[in-house]
């Protein structure tokens, strides 16, 4: 389902926790979903988005304690959690687990844009939770919602069992995810390395860092520059409209757009393109582009854009961007 929204497993929506601090970010998010999709299949939508947030987190600080020798602590969870009740197992060995989200970030977010709700809302805390504790305890595990401070409850409360308890006691609502999220599959794509938004920039000589990798379809932020990965044309379109509603996306100065040496045809394609570069614009940020296929290159003569700025080679237009960033900021 977000794949069809244009929402890949690389894309910047599902590796940015900013979700999970932002409050009018999520916000956003809840609008366009609900719009888009109804109140149903926007919760599905939601609890996936949560679960490979939480899976990744998960795997990321097991990596962590096991490289560790002594060292500090690995870095916390994007949502807080708080248990209420200790872990227990029952005479099966079947886990379970009370706890709240103290903050009720998601219901307070749901509140500022949607108002109340008639029954639990939190689907993307819950799919975190779920594959933070599904991750680090290796376990098949779904957190269910049970209160909600959305609909007037005093917290947010969630209860965990395994898949298999769940099952058993027959609620409607997981039986429904058990269905309807590819579980594993969301495990494999959250053990797969990736590179996310933040790592370190290029360096003086414009020579990227050796952790960046262009095989990896991810948005890249460095500061005031971003290098914005062309992979499909509505995945493409959906990124640049997700970002134009982080409040933080004023910062950025220049977007590097990697075509990856894509074909482009003069008609949709093109268009698509033009949309991003005007939504770039609109952000007060200059445009790059690189990676033009020769395929491309009618389509690319066909750009009404006058201030565009080509670059053959992918680390000449990151230096550029650098370039730019840096004359903006003096010019300010």
């Amino acid at each position: 389902m977000l794949t069809s929204l244009g929402f890949g497993p690389d894309t910047v929506l599902m590796n940015d926790p900013k979700l999970f601090v932002d409050g009018r970010f999520l916000a956003s998010l809840l609008v366009e979903l609900q719009d888009e999709l109804g109140p149903r299949e926007a919760s599905l939508a939601l609890f996936q988005i949560g679960l490979l947030h939480g899976m990744r987190d998960a795997a990321r600080v097991c990596n962590e304690h096991q490289d560790q020798l002594g060292g500090s602590e690995p870095d916390t969870t994007a949502l807080v959690m708080q248990w209420t009740t200790g872990a227990s197992t029952d005479e099966t060995g079947a886990f379970s687990l009370e706890g709240t989200w103290p903050e009720r970030h998601e219901a307070v977010a749901r509140c500022s844009r949607l108002g109340a709700s008639e029954g639990p809302s939190c689907w993307m805390s819950a799919g975190y939770t779920t594959g933070w504790l599904s991750g680090t305890l290796n376990r098949s595990l779904v957190a269910r919602e049970v209160e909600c401070a959305a609909r007037g409850d005093e917290c947010c409360r969630f209860e965990v069992h395994e898949a298999g308890v769940w099952t058993r006691r027959g609620d409607g609502d997981v039986q429904w995810l058990l269905a309807e999220v590819p579980f594993e599959a969301f495990r494999k794509v959250a053990l797969a390395p990736t590179i996310e938004s933040g790592d370190a920039p290029p360096s003086a000589s414009g020579e990227p860092d050796g952790q960046f990798d262009r095989s990896q379809p991810v948005v890249h932020i460095w500061g005031p520059v971003m290098v914005l990965p062309f992979t499909t044309l509505d995945e493409a379109l959906g990124t640049v409209d997700m970002l134009s509603r982080d409040p933080g996306i004023s910062e950025i100065r220049a977007v590097v757009v990697d075509l990856r040496e894509r074909p482009l045809d003069e008609g949709f394609g093109a268009a698509a393109l033009e949309q991003v570069l005007e939504t770039i614009e609109s952000w007060n940020a200059q445009s790059l582009i690189t990676g033009v296929s020769p395929a491309a290159e009618a389509a690319m003569a066909g750009l009404e854009s006058s201030h565009l700025v080509l670059r053959k080679d992918l680390t000449e237009a990151i230096a550029t961007a650098f370039q730019i960033a840096d004359a903006q900021k003096h010019q300010l």
